[in-house]
């Protein structure tokens, strides 16, 4: 399979992947945190780092999966500052459009996004109009021992919650 993963993090998406037995025969990696980068380039040399996603130049077919979630920053109740993003417009927004132009310009099999439930309607409604799917929500404590709700937007077939 090949893969493209923005907002990649310390690659928790290739973890994902082998722990459900796919083989990974490319995976290409957006993210800009370099710590999260060194992290990701020490347990997996083969991965390829591209940098900033609002740079990113995509080739159609070239993916089997797009994934990612983009950063959860602007649009979390954790936010205390007062400047919380509950509306499709601000960098939160913008940063969701770069996946969603991913999604059209890589045009993938297959895609998955994920973002915290406790994002506000709007924005989950917006995000659901562009991918064009509903959410389905899990809760973290059914796999981990973190109780956190999140929200995936897919079209992989026959997704569904895990049993706790």
């Amino acid at each position: 399979m090949k893969v493209l993963s923005l907002f990649d993090g310390i690659s928790c998406g290739m973890i994902a992947l082998e722990r459900a037995g796919i083989k990974v025969d490319r995976y290409k990696a957006y993210e800009i945190d370099e710590n999260a980068i060194a992290v990701s380039k020490k347990n997996y040399p083969q991965i390829e780092h591209s940098g900033n996603v609002f740079d990113a130049k995509y080739v159609a077919g070239e993916f089997d999966l797009l994934i990612g979630g983009s950063p959860c920053t602007y649009w979390s109740i954790a936010k205390t500052d007062g400047k919380r993003e509950t509306t499709s417009q601000g960098l939160g927004f913008d940063l969701f459009m770069q996946y969603v132009r991913a999604l059209k310009e890589a045009n993938p099999k297959y895609f998955l996004y994920e973002n915290n439930f406790s994002i506000s309607k709007d924005i989950k409604s917006e995000i659901s109009k562009e991918l064009g799917v509903e959410p389905l929500m899990i809760n973290s404590a059914l796999v981990s021992g973190q109780n956190r709700k999140r929200c995936y937007w897919t079209n992989i077939p026959e997704v569904k919650a895990p049993e706790n």
